[in-house]
């Protein structure tokens, strides 16, 4: 890969990382797991959409958030296309 490039792998794919070996280079990674909302879990899907209305990030060891709290303070909620209103669980497929 190639500096800007981006990789979306689906992960039940093998993979696996490697140490960064460069002299001065920085390797970043992001994680983003999406799954379409359970549209019967009413309890779940009442969490996803306070979470993305109020922009409370996830909680948890993996999801250390930002000490910031940028997600209230600098950015604006997200607007949601058709497909994403319905991955949240705010329309049903």
């Amino acid at each position: 890969m190639e500096a800007g490039d981006l990789l979306i792998f689906n992960s039940l794919q093998p993979h696996g990382i490697r140490p960064n070996r460069s002299e001065n280079g920085v390797r970043i990674a992001q994680y983003i797991s999406m799954m379409p909302a359970e549209e019967d879990n009413l309890e779940l899907r009442k969490w996803r959409i306070n979470s993305w209305k109020n922009r409370v990030a996830p909680e948890g060891y993996a999801f250390p958030g930002d000490p910031r709290n940028w997600e209230q303070t600098k950015y604006k909620r997200a607007v949601l296309s058709n497909l994403g209103e319905k991955l949240l669980g705010l329309k049903k497929w």
